[in-house]
């Protein structure tokens, strides 16, 4: 089931029937996924905005602009993950329908994945325009350079929350992985305030959260600031050790869930 290698064209089979499915409940789906980080924003970037004009030398708008992105990406690439993976895996049987074809494991949560990472990017991109048309985009050619980033940290989100799904053992677990994960991702990696401004030891666990990441390297890029290309790098090879780590730990998981 799993000795050879992935093929890309079942891959993309995969990600494109979530496509159709997706299609015909598009209009429920886009306000679960795009309409609530576009509330946050309107909330944060001009209710809070009033009390706050700048924040870590730019405007609290281009501040949180980016933070928004950041978190549009990230709730999407879960939401899919755990809510929408596991309703296909233990529900929905859509996955042991699925490997009754030539798909193999590996290649039905690859395309998970990818489904999950694309539907994220649509989330990102249309916060991105909404957020330049409220003026909280100073650069926008860096934040255009900025997408591929956000392209590769959502395949970090949607891997970790298919970790997850791999060790829910009923529907009361997925709220642990908003509790524990989501959340903290919300509030303490700088989608809103600067990380600095939180305890050391916050600061640490933040260090390990992958949109503390995503967030410092997709901030300046949008704000015109000038960022190492060493620090990108390094940003962003955390976050490939972490989705490959947080995949083959998946991997297993389900293989020994489903066939041991």
């Amino acid at each position: 089931m799993m000795s050879r290698m992935p093929h890309w064209r079942y891959v993309i089979s995969v990600s494109w029937r979530q496509y159709i499915v997706w299609r015909k409940l598009i209009w429920s789906t886009l306000t679960t996924n795009i309409a609530n980080p576009i509330l946050f924003l309107f909330a944060f970037g001009f209710g809070l905005g009033q009390f706050i004009d700048r924040m870590d030398g730019m405007s609290y708008m281009a501040f949180v602009v980016p933070g928004m992105i950041a978190y549009s990406a990230m709730f999407t690439a879960s939401f899919e993950t755990t809510i929408g993976s596991y309703s296909r895996y233990e529900w929905l049987q859509n996955w042991d329908a699925v490997l009754a074809s030539p798909v193999t494991l590996t290649e039905l949560m690859m395309g998970e994945v990818l489904w999950a990472s694309v539907k994220a990017m649509l989330s990102a991109v249309c916060v991105l325009v909404v957020g330049w048309m409220w003026g909280g985009i100073p650069s926008l050619s860096g934040a255009l350079i900025g997408l591929p980033l956000v392209f590769v940290a959502s395949i970090c989100f949607a891997c970790c929350g298919l970790t997850a799904t791999a060790f829910f053992k009923g529907w009361d677990y997925v709220g642990y992985f908003f509790t524990f994960w989501v959340t903290p991702m919300f509030v303490f990696c700088g989608v809103f305030f600067e990380a600095a401004r939180y305890p050391v030891f916050i600061q640490k666990i933040a260090l390990l959260l992958p949109m503390t990441h995503l967030v410092a390297v997709i901030r300046p890029l949008s704000a015109g600031v000038a960022i190492d290309a060493g620090t990108i790098a390094l940003h962003m090879s955390y976050l490939i050790v972490l989705s490959i780590v947080a995949f083959t730990v998946a991997l297993k998981r389900m293989h020994k869930k489903m066939f041991d």
